[in-house]
């Protein structure tokens, strides 16, 4: 039982550091996709029931791991033109949540 564990281990870090190599090989993000699904979580963010405050949680949660996914696999630019384009589009949308979210 205990080498079937340490097998499943071995084989779920061959992975994770194989996925590791694969984000290397690609390509940087457009920074256009970047950008569009910015806005799209600012309008997702700005749609959800604000009486819901789960669903605006996870909306929120949702979009700050779109965020995190462009810096864990490097893509420093795509992460910051995301978050801009976030930003952004929820102060144009929804600016009481917008100055709620950022303060200003």
């Amino acid at each position: 039982m205990v080498k079937k564990i340490a097998y499943a281990l071995l084989a779920l870090l061959a992975v994770a550091c194989g996925g590791k190599q694969q984000a290397d090989d690609q390509q940087t993000a457009d920074p256009d996709d970047a950008i569009a699904r910015g806005h799209e979580a600012a309008w997702a963010v700005a749609h959800t029931d604000h009486t819901d405050t789960i669903a605006l949680q996870r909306a929120i949660l949702d979009a700050r791991a779109t965020h995190d996914q462009y810096v864990l696999t490097g893509e420093d630019e795509a992460a910051t033109d995301f978050e801009q384009a976030f930003a952004d589009s929820l102060r144009r949308v929804d600016p009481q949540l917008a100055r709620q979210i950022f303060g200003n």
